[in-house]
């Protein structure tokens, strides 16, 4: 290899390298996120089919089977009736600790259905 191709090669290790150390730390959390993501139209479906007992005893079963942060819990987590509709909603905040110090994210999941209990 020429002396280009190394620094360019070293160049992209060590980015990658940075950008792993500096994103790394947030990356359980934005899973956690879209894993949340499923399972709020999972609980909304349920409670269209089987009721909100069903619905809310789904949600704490996917919250602890999916292994979800503990920051997620069921006082993160709401289903409300609408105006002819339903929504399940999750939000959800945690300190991310990353090289520089801690950083606040807040999330949020939510699944609404229309009257005719389509999702949207």
């Amino acid at each position: 290899m020429t002396t280009g191709r190394w620094v360019a090669l070293a160049t992209a290790v060590v980015l990658l390298i940075a950008s792993a150390a500096l994103f790394g730390p947030l990356v359980p959390y934005v899973v956690d996120d879209v894993r949340l993501d499923g399972i709020v139209r999972a609980v909304a479906l349920d409670w269209r089919d089987f009721g909100e007992d069903e619905a809310r005893e789904r949600l704490q079963y996917e919250l602890d089977a999916q292994g979800i942060d503990a920051a997620v819990g069921d006082e993160s987590c709401a289903l409300n009736e609408l105006d002819g509709g339903r929504e399940v909603r999750c939000e959800w905040t945690v300190d991310a600790k990353v090289i520089w110090g801690v950083l606040p994210l807040s999330f949020h999941s939510i699944a609404t259905m229309d009257a005719e209990g389509d999702l949207d």
